[in-house]
Order: C-alpha cells, then sequence, then structure tokens
C-alpha cells in the first residue's frame, strides 16, 4: 500500500497518496439518498451494510489511496448512555444529563459488544477493499468528545468547557480518563477488525490554552498511543489537532504522522518537525470554490518534494463542493 510505504519505511513520491477528510459523506449524490433513509444519523453509524457502501463510495469516484471508515467521533458518549441525535442546520445534540451518574453506569456497559455493528462493518469493508488501498479507523480524542458533553453539542465558545474544569475539577479528569480509555479501546477495536491506519481526531484543539496542553491534551494522547503500541507495536498512527500545528514539536517524540490543518504554511511545519511524516492540507474553500486550485496543490507537493508525505485537506471537505473539483484535484495529483 502506497500510504503504509510513506508511513512505516519513509517512501517518497512525486505523485503522493492522498485521501480527504469526511470523504464519505453529504458533498456526494450517493451518499445522500442513502443518509435519507436514515432519519437517526447514530441509527446510520451502526447500519452495517450502509456503512459499507457509503465508506466504498468515493473510491468508486476518484483515485483514492484509502478508505475511513464512515462513523462519527460521538459514537463514545452515545453508546456509552449519553444520547446523541442531528438537527438540520445545527449539527450534532447530546442528552442532558448528570455526568457523575453517566461515570458510574459507563462501567456496566458492554462497550465492545455495543461496537459489533462497528467491527463486522470495517471487516467486510476490509474484505471489499482494493488489497492496495488502506482502510482508515478513527476516533474522536478525549478534549473534543468531552467539549461536545459538557456543552450538550457544538460550541464555538469553549469558555463553559474550561469553566467546568476549574469548578468540577475531579469530574472533568475523571471524565477526561474514561474518554482516554475509551478512545484507546475504540481505536483498538478497529485495528483488529482489520484496519490499516487509525486517526486521532481533535478538532477543538486550538480551544485549549497553551500552558493546558500537556495536561488536556497531550498526556491523554499519549496514554492512548503508549497502550496502543503495547499491543501493536508500530501500527500506523496519524494525529490531527486542529489549530495547534505549531505545538507538535512537544510531542515529537511519539510516533505519530502529523495531521497539519489549512491555517498552517507546510514548508514551516515540516522544519519545525524535519524527521516526521506529515499530512495535510489544502484548505476546504479553496476545493470548494476551485479558485486557484491547481496551483495550491501544486504548491503543497512542491512544499513537500522529497519528503514522506500524505496529501490531504485541512479540515473536511464542505459539504456543497461541487464534484468537478475533486476530479480537478485528483488530476492535479497523478500529473505530477
Amino acid at each position: 500500500m502506497k500510504i503504509i510505504d510513506v508511513i512505516r519505511h519513509k517512501k517518497t513520491f512525486s505523485s503522493p497518496p492522498a485521501w480527504m477528510m469526511r470523504q464519505a459523506g453529504r458533498y456526494l449524490p450517493e451518499y445522500k439518498k442513502i443518509r435519507a433513509q436514515h432519519p437517526d444519523f447514530m441509527e446510520f453509524c451502526f447500519s452495517i451494510d450502509d456503512v459499507v457502501e457509503v465508506t466504498l463510495q468515493p473510491l468508486q469516484r476518484f483515485p483514492i489511496d484509502a478508505a475511513i471508515i464512515f462513523s462519527d467521533i460521538l459514537v463514545i458518549p452515545h453508546v456509552l448512555g449519553q444520547k446523541v441525535w442531528f438537527e438540520t442546520n445545527h449539527g450534532p445534540k447530546l442528552e442532558n444529563i448528570d455526568l457523575n451518574h453517566f461515570i458510574k453506569k459507563a462501567a456496566d456497559v458492554d462497550f465492545k459488544e455495543k461496537l459489533d455493528p462497528i467491527k463486522l462493518a470495517i471487516q467486510k469493508t476490509r474484505n471489499k477493499l482494493d488489497p492496495q488501498k488502506a482502510l482508515i479507523g478513527f476516533a474522536g480524542a478525549p478534549w473534543t468528545i468531552l467539549t461536545y458533553m459538557i456543552s450538550k453539542g457544538k460550541t464555538l465558545d469553549f469558555n463553559n468547557v474550561l469553566e467546568f474544569r476549574e469548578t468540577n475539577s475531579k469530574l472533568f479528569k475523571s471524565l477526561l480518563d474514561l474518554l482516554t480509555q475509551k478512545a484507546t479501546e475504540l481505536l483498538l477495536l478497529h485495528i483488529e477488525s482489520g484496519v490499516n491506519i487509525v486517526q486521532i481526531f481533535e478538532s477543538w484543539a486550538s480551544a485549549v490554552p497553551s500552558h493546558l496542553h500537556e495536561e488536556i491534551l497531550f498526556q491523554p494522547l499519549r496514554k492512548i498511543i503508549q497502550t496502543i503500541h503495547e499491543k501493536k507495536p508500530n501500527f500506523p498512527i496519524i494525529y490531527y489537532g486542529r489549530g495547534i500545528n505549531k505545538h507538535y514539536n512537544q510531542i515529537s517524540d511519539i510516533n505519530l504522522v502529523f495531521g497539519i490543518d489549512e491555517t498552517s504554511d507546510m514548508q514551516e511545519i515540516n522544519k519545525l518537525l524535519p524527521q516526521k511524516v506529515l499530512q495535510g492540507n489544502l484548505s476546504p474553500q479553496t476545493l470548494l470554490t476551485g479558485n486557484h486550485l491547481e496551483s495550491s496543490v501544486l504548491d503543497i507537493l512542491d512544499a513537500m518534494q522529497d519528503k514522506p508525505f500524505i496529501f490531504n485537506l485541512g479540515h473536511g471537505i464542505n459539504k456543497d463542493t461541487p464534484l468537478s473539483h475533486v476530479e480537478r484535484l485528483f488530476a492535479t495529483l497523478q500529473s505530477r
């Protein structure tokens, strides 16, 4: 697999392996047809055959080097007992619950059994996927999941979550520890089910003040990586910490591929992490509008020339992205 050669053997390619965050999703008309059959989004995430189908859909259209299993980072709180649902134009909503009670009840949940549909979907996808294409599993990082749990949905003001840490410090730590454990278990289940790579999404990393990075972001990450690599030595893991790319040198000792968001310059991050495999970082907005698309792609390739590198977006693909723009993206990559 081209992408595994890059991660494990530090191979370089003039046309690097490529995939897109959120590639199995709302910009595809064939996805929308299946999604319409599932009013309950979380039920959709556990519908084995439909998960397999939408995971493979992007690879049937575009020369993508990896599939990422269709799921959601909020399966963890949902399975543990905090109901999650999605509302049009509002995104995820989470049940208002007693979080102390949530922790106590979580111990009684057969987490692995409840994730069995995801396990089966991964196995079926891997069996159907081209052997030369990688399958990626993923989980949300503990802080990012916790922001949704405390805010009972998506928030753009994280003061309430940081205030919760101050006023409920013991509960905050217990929740972070629980989510660290469950994210690890989820990733190991993905690995044991047949994925070739896992990615950890810390989508709201930039909301954490820099003096709290170690406590809130990096200590949980280190625990997750350590446990996985104790069981699966050197298994390929990508870390995507949105908005904290310039702080990655603080965790450069960890065996990771570093996902770079669209706010960073690849040459600058390359100098910061010269020995690391990087992934990134075309702006989803550039892909959406198509303006300067080819030149933007080529600029990234030039910046990462002779460097082990995985091409991706700097964030998830926008739902309104024209398919013709995605075709132009991959045509430009293949022209090298």
